[in-house]
């Protein structure tokens, strides 16, 4: 009798494995896609805000009072994920932050172009929109890139660059001006995304994987099932092109502060020192190591890197004026 039960058991697991198999090839996803009402019904700010740019719809939040501080974030995160440093820095600052497309409560491009250029273009539309002329540019990692890039095309408007890890020189793409190969199975991440995907990412990220919070690691995934959010962010990496930025680097004038964890293990912290070489034409370049930290420094340790942003900005404004 056990042995029948076990029997019926297994062939029906099977055939429940087999259909859910069948179902991904088929293009169905596990888990499913959450609607944007779901999502921006669980995490829309009182301060989010969109505007259509160039057929893209992006959120964003303005807040505070003073000096524009723009802040990117990394890729998978989202502007949520700067709450401390809104907390620490909006009743001296403008703080203006926004989803990069295909992350948080941005849409999808329609035009499916995730490319540096594309991203620079729909960024510097967004600016001239809320009338920005001049500012200064918080990134993390991806944000980070994106903010060397935007500092060295830009070098009338950006007052001072915060670079948070920025994964700029990782070696899997440092100067390479095509996108890096992925497996063709890389693409499964799109249809089978399990939470625990999203915290092993985050644990790759944390010098101290004990202090990832199950809230974000919800927000996280809850966020990366938006619809259309999936496909969007292995575009992005199929299309990713770090280009000359060691040349990119080279350019930028702007006061520069980098911050890094020593416990990186996305871009190891000799690259600080490294990028600290390659700002040549930069007019002042500080920095701050983090004994504890990882790569995720804005998750890890918000508070902190708040307070010594904002004693960095404080100090380069006053030297700005003398």
């Amino acid at each position: 009798m056990l042995k029948k039960i076990f029997k019926n058991t297994l062939i029906i697991s099977l055939a429940i494995f087999g259909v859910f198999l069948v179902s991904l090839l088929f293009g169905a996803r596990y888990p499913m896609d959450k609607s944007v009402n779901e999502i921006e019904a669980k995490y829309l700010l009182n301060s989010s805000s969109f505007k259509n740019i160039d057929g893209v719809n992006i959120h964003y939040a303005d807040e505070g009072s003073g000096p524009v501080l723009l802040l990117l974030h990394a890729n998978y995160a989202n502007l949520i994920d700067w709450d401390p440093w809104v907390q620490k820095l909006s009743s001296d600052y403008r703080i203006i932050r926004l989803d990069i497309p295909g992350h948080g409560l941005t849409e999808a491009d329609p035009s499916n172009d995730y490319s540096m250029s594309r991203t620079l273009v729909l960024i510097e539309k967004l600016l001239l929109y809320l009338e920005i002329n001049k500012l200064s540019i918080a990134g993390a990692s991806l944000g980070g890139t994106i903010g060397i890039h935007f500092a060295n095309q830009n070098p009338e408007k950006v007052e001072n660059l915060i670079l948070v890890s920025p994964g700029a020189l990782n070696p899997r793409i440092r100067g390479s001006d095509q996108p890096a190969e992925l497996p063709k199975a890389f693409d499964l991440v799109t249809q089978i995304t399990p939470r625990s995907l999203v915290k092993g990412l985050l644990s790759g990220g944390f010098g101290n994987p004990e202090n990832i919070s199950e809230e974000l690691v919800t927000r996280w995934h809850d966020l990366l099932l938006r619809e259309g959010q999936r496909d969007a962010q292995m575009a992005r990496m199929r299309q990713y092109v770090s280009g000359n930025i060691d040349e990119v680097i080279n350019q930028v004038k702007s006061p520069v502060l980098i911050m890094w964890g020593k416990k990186n293990k996305v871009v190891p912290v000799d690259l600080a020192y490294e990028m600290e070489d390659l700002l040549i034409n930069s007019s002042a370049v500080e920095m701050i190591i983090y004994e504890s930290g990882g790569h995720q420094l804005v998750q890890e340790l918000g508070e902190r890197t708040a307070v010594d942003a904002l004693g960095y900005l404080v100090q380069s404004n006053k030297g700005a004026m003398q």
